[in-house]
């Protein structure tokens, strides 16, 4: 099972040097990955925050990087260990920009690049956006096939309901054969069944090992019908937890439950503070 880093751009995170700490650190451990959170836009005034309740934990008016600029800078600032964000709201982005952002990225990182993505919960962002709400799940599928399609052939050309292109030259294309890595987030059947179709994995967020071995059975199930083997798909969970004790029950746990990747924030309040939380997780490392 791999141990990764989490990491929210948000307030003492977006300053340019605490990131860079993370990413120095994160180079010189055994760690695979740094996980973004991501947000385009806070509405003042919304209805429900999602996956977090009602509200945001937290106060909406702090600065907060956005996730492209923000994975630019920790890639930059390292040189070993792979970066990505989770989840993009990508029905909110232009497929078009995106893919040459993600793309551009992945060759200049020499292939460190992931891509966690989703429909978000915070509806009144869609119309900030000025993104029709009721059709983002359909929107996100499309996306995604114009995604790949851009990542792979050598000419592309797309035709949809909501993107569409002549054909052309997107290069350079990602350094990793087939595209970037997409990992999807969601909690209901069809986000599992976009993992099968089109994905890398699942991020389920803070969930329980008993809910991983669950979410486990889910995908396997779903990757026999589909005739996909169920070890081509990972499972990625958040585990929160800063007693060592507590963490390390909790990493055997979902360990048994069959995740393959686990993400643990990063603690600290400037660079020494999270060079030392950096280390405290590399010790959990395998």
């Amino acid at each position: 099972m791999k141990i990764s880093l989490g990491v929210i751009p948000r307030n003492r995170m977006s300053k340019a040097e605490n990131l860079e700490a993370v990413a120095r650190a994160g180079d010189e451990t055994g760690l695979t990955r740094i996980w973004l959170g991501d947000r385009l836009v806070y509405p003042v005034q919304y209805a429900h925050a999602g996956d977090l309740g009602d509200r945001f934990p937290w106060d909406v008016s702090d600065p907060q990087l956005e996730g492209v600029v923000a994975m630019t800078w920790l890639l930059a600032s390292s040189r070993r260990i792979g970066v990505g964000v989770s989840v993009m709201v990508v029905p909110l982005r232009q497929p078009l920009v995106l893919a040459r952002q993600l793309a551009s990225l992945d060759h200049l990182s020499g292939g460190r690049l992931t891509l966690g993505l989703g429909i978000g919960g915070v509806l009144e962002e869609y119309d900030c956006a000025m993104v029709d709400r009721h059709d983002r799940g359909a929107r996100l599928d499309e996306y995604v096939e114009a995604l790949k399609v851009l990542w792979t052939e050598e000419r592309p050309s797309f035709d949809g309901r909501f993107v569409s292109f002549p054909e052309l030259y997107c290069n350079p294309r990602p350094a990793q054969s087939g595209g970037i890595p997409l990992w999807f987030g969601g909690h209901l059947p069809p986000v599992w069944d976009r993992v099968v179709r089109a994905g890398a994995g699942l991020a389920a967020g803070s969930v329980t090992p008993e809910r991983a071995a669950q979410l486990r059975a889910e995908l396997s199930h779903r990757c026999e019908a589909a005739g996909r083997d169920p070890e081509s798909v990972g499972l990625l969970v958040i585990a929160n937890n800063p007693d060592p004790d507590g963490l390390r029950r909790l990493l055997d746990g979902q360990r048994a439950a069959g995740v393959s990747e686990v993400v643990c924030p990063v603690r600290g309040r400037n660079p020494e503070e999270i060079a030392e939380s950096v280390a405290f997780l590399a010790g959990f490392a395998e």
